[in-house]
């Protein structure tokens, strides 16, 4: 084949085009998706109560918001009996959206860069993966509390020792992010987050706290 000619177009019984037939795929996929997601959310919004969903458009977010619906009461009997599973993942949904609103919020890894004093993502991304920031999964992005950024952007200098320790525990990151805004009587009544922002003993104590909370979990 001389340079500049086009490569001839493969034969009917040849193989198709990967990359069309990934694209094509994928459409097929997300159009699926789309229709059986809006016959779920129309059902949701014929059953749901006008005080249900008053509720639920409170939140921020169109994810919060359907967050919201999903966890309360309107999600159809006939729905449990095919799905026992789904009241539970809906209202797991709705807790992390109250975690989220309880954080302050959930600033995007380039937020998060500008809150820390203008560093990299990629800085940012290099702090997550050494456990010095706390991120949580949102619609598959990584996203950090606003609650572990002090006014003037600095971080507890504690935290990362606490992050460590939970994940050796086994925590996952959103049960981490519940125990560190939950107060508790241990702390003073202070949250554990507030404990290791005000640092010296009561950010010690963190991490007796947060030994003692997983062995009760786990009785």
């Amino acid at each position: 084949m001389t340079a500049g000619t086009t490569p001839p177009a493969p034969s009917s019984g040849g193989q198709p085009a990967r990359p069309t037939q990934a694209r094509g795929t994928g459409e097929l996929v997300r159009n699926a998706f789309r229709r059986r997601a809006e016959h779920a959310l129309e059902r949701l919004a014929r059953s749901a109560t006008l005080d249900e969903l008053a509720q639920a458009l409170e939140a921020p977010t169109d994810y919060g918001a359907v967050a919201r619906a999903l966890g309360g009461s309107a999600v159809p009997d006939a729905v449990l009996d095919l799905d026992p599973f789904a009241d539970a993942l809906a209202r797991g949904a709705g807790e992390r959206e109250r975690l989220a609103s309880r954080a302050g919020g959930l600033p995007s890894a380039a937020q998060a860069a500008r809150t820390l004093g203008g560093i990299s993502r990629q800085a940012v991304d290099k702090r997550r993966r050494a456990k010095q920031l706390l991120a949580v999964r949102v619609a598959g992005d990584w996203r950090y509390p606003a609650a572990q950024f002090g006014a003037d952007g600095t971080v507890p200098g504690a935290l990362s020792s606490v992050l460590a320790m939970a994940s050796e525990l086994g925590m996952g990151a959103w049960a981490t992010l519940d125990f560190l805004l939950t107060p508790d009587a241990a702390l003073g009544g202070l949250a554990p987050m507030d404990a290791l922002r005000r640092g010296g003993a009561e950010a010690d104590a963190v991490g007796r706290v947060l030994e003692a909370a997983k062995a009760d979990a786990y009785g």
